[in-house]
């Protein structure tokens, strides 16, 4: 193939599903929690409100850029989080927002939805994380698996 011709695997390399879903696990259950605190919000907080989508003045305390820096990031991480389990089929935002914002447990949740067990784990949960991972557009949270011509070295 000549390196100026595009191929549907140079655009879209094969995604490694299982450690992007890894990853999407991590950012749900350790990183955004610690956004949200760091946003000034709680979980509980977010179970009712609505996210306007206009930025939020820094208290008046007296603090340093940096810390009004990260406020302002942890905000936009939550913002985005939030958009994006709006931009999921409806079946992923109820297990998402059941798991990551209701704080349900995974038995809890495939219980209230009326999966069985081992579909929600090898099916259900699975693709509502991947939906995650394809609408979280504040940075991308997907791995691609390597390919095997990149593996090749020249001396």
């Amino acid at each position: 193939m000549n390196h100026n011709e595009f191929s549907m695997e140079s655009l879209f390399p094969e995604l490694d599903r299982e450690a992007t879903i890894n990853r999407c696990k991590h950012f749900l259950a350790v990183t955004f929690p610690a956004m949200v605190r760091n946003s000034g919000r709680s979980i509980s907080d977010l179970k009712a409100v609505e996210m306007d989508g206009m930025p939020k003045s820094p208290s008046s305390e007296n603090t340093a850029d940096r810390r009004i820096v990260q406020r302002l990031f942890a905000e936009q991480v939550v913002k985005r989080t939030i958009e994006a389990f709006s931009h999921v089929s409806d079946r992923s935002k109820q297990v998402l927002s059941m798991l990551y914002i209701e704080e349900f447990t995974d038995g809890m949740c495939y219980r209230a939805i009326g999966y069985e067990k081992t579909q929600y784990f090898d099916k259900v949960k699975p693709h509502a994380l991947l939906e995650f991972a394809d609408a979280y557009l504040l940075d991308d949270l997907h791995i691609y698996k390597e390919r095997q011509d990149s593996k090749k070295t020249g001396v």
